[in-house]
């Protein structure tokens, strides 16, 4: 995959688009979306653009098509996990991120095989604390294609996690690959979160897909035990 080809397809662009008229309620859930005609005028694009994007937003749940009637909205994509019975809670009252380090990288293979980049291409990095009244409670490594970037930066002081803010600039995420476990904390993050080196931390890699089916994050988070919950509830 070249740099070339990882740019979004136009309609990949033009379903973001859709998703966001969704979202803001400009199209309501139960109610009609325009024609396909309206939306080749709407977002000056071929047919055929229009078509792809719509069976994708069918295909995801958030559109519905029936022989003689017109697309509708069927739901609001959420910006959430996409497993509702499973929760993270970081104990504290007043919650704050601190950026340590944001750059980018060459010839950092690890980012690279993760985010599903060519050996050509750089990453975007970012280090981050996570605090809880005023005390450090996790620690993060983060990278990112650096077409997202600029909009990572923008949030990266305020928000740890950025990706369901992302959503308000067209930046939509399919699914999130989560695993969780145990690791013992380095001299570095030791260091950082105030612990003996060696202390049990809760470990946390993630890998968040976009709408275009390619990683638009990977991260590692690292958290204090007493101060990450980690919950599942199964039924209904």
């Amino acid at each position: 995959m070249t740099r070339k080809q990882r740019k979004l397809p136009l309609y990949v662009q033009i379903k973001n688009k859709m998703v966001t008229n969704v979202r803001q309620g400009i199209w309501k859930p139960g109610k009609p979306i325009p024609s396909e005609s309206q939306l080749m005028e709407l977002f000056n694009v071929s047919r055929t653009t229009i078509r792809q994007s719509i069976r994708d937003l069918v295909q995801n749940g958030i559109l519905e098509t029936r022989r003689g009637a017109p697309t509708k909205v069927r739901e609001i994509p959420q910006e959430n996990m996409s497993n509702p019975g499973v929760f993270h809670h970081e104990t504290g009252s007043e919650m704050a991120v601190k950026v340590l380090r944001a750059e980018r990288l060459k010839k950092n293979e690890y980012a690279r095989s993760q985010l599903n980049l060519q050996s050509d291409q750089d990453v975007f990095f970012m280090e981050r604390l996570r605090l809880a009244d005023g005390l450090p409670i996790g620690y993060q490594q983060l990278y990112v294609p650096l077409e997202i970037s600029d909009k990572i930066s923008e949030l990266a002081g305020g928000a740890f996690d950025i990706f369901p803010k992302l959503g308000e600039q067209n930046i939509h995420y399919k699914n999130i690959k989560e695993s969780v476990s145990a690791s013992n904390a380095t001299q570095y993050e030791a260091d950082l979160l105030g612990l003996v080196p060696g202390e049990a931390l809760v470990d946390i890699l993630r890998t968040t897909i976009g709408m275009e089916d390619l990683p638009i994050e990977h991260s590692r988070t690292k958290y204090i035990t007493r101060s990450f919950h980690y919950q599942v509830e199964i039924g209904r």
